[in-house]
């Protein structure tokens, strides 16, 4: 690859990762109330394109489906961030720093586990929120998703055109 659209990949991949990390870290940073709002409209959209009618429900019962649903959105929320995060570090580590195989694998997976603990620390002195190892777990559940979906396809890629021989497989 010429060093410019090397530069141009890493300059994306860098700009990329803050993104996510910035999106978590703003997600976080949200008070409780407003985060309890969030999830409730994103609750809301959910009922309208999975339960059939339920615009048409009184609202006592639309009420109470996305009462049912917030908990485990919220968490899936909290995995999908993470496991965001745990393709483009491996990307970061395989691109920027040239690391290969179980060493970008572990360093991915420790920085997540690094980034969900801070998270949640951060969360302490956030108006309404907690630190909870259960969102620890399911924040690296999430970074570790992300590590192996990251590094199936690296592989598969490296495979289809021949790659195996590269200093990044």
């Amino acid at each position: 690859m010429k060093k410019w659209k090397l530069t141009v990949v890493k300059f994306i991949l860098i700009v990329l990762t803050l993104f996510v990390m910035v999106f978590i870290f703003q997600m976080s940073a949200m008070d409780a109330e407003n985060s309890s709002k969030l999830s409730s409209s994103v609750g809301y959209t959910v009922g309208e394109v999975v339960v059939e009618g339920f615009n048409e429900l009184p609202p006592l019962e639309q009420e109470q489906y996305v009462d049912s649903i917030e908990h485990p959105l919220r968490k899936l929320a909290h995995y999908a961030e993470f496991t965001a995060l745990g393709i483009l570090l491996m990307l970061d580590f395989m691109v920027l720093f040239g690391l290969n195989g179980i060493k970008r694998f572990i360093l991915s997976l420790l920085t997540g586990l690094i980034y969900a603990a801070t998270d949640e620390i951060h969360q302490l002195v956030v108006s309404g929120r907690s630190c909870e190892l259960r969102d620890v777990l399911i924040d690296v559940g999430g970074v570790l998703s992300g590590c192996i979906l990251a590094g199936v396809i690296i592989y598969i890629v490296h495979i289809k055109f021949d790659l195996h021989r590269s200093r990044i497989v």
